[in-house]
């Protein structure tokens, strides 16, 4: 039997809940975030949020920088 193609309503649905289930993760990795900050004791820090997104940047790069691929040659 022949499965039913959804229609442009059903699929708009799906988009509006997956957005929905998207912006619930960031919330909570954010949260994550946050309290990974505090016991790292940043929220005592004396330092502007300017410096302090310059330095999550700095760690976020030094996290998306792919490793040089190991050399499968021996010698």
């Amino acid at each position: 039997m022949a499965r039913k193609p959804k229609s442009v309503t059903d699929i708009d649905k799906e988009i509006e809940a997956l957005k929905a289930q998207r912006v619930a993760a960031l919330d909570a990795r954010a949260e994550q975030v946050g309290k990974i900050a505090a016991k790292a004791e940043l929220t005592l820090l004396e330092i502007s949020d300017a410096e302090l997104l310059k330095e999550f940047q700095q760690i976020a790069d030094r996290f998306r920088r792919k490793p040089a691929p190991a050399s499968t040659a021996q010698s």
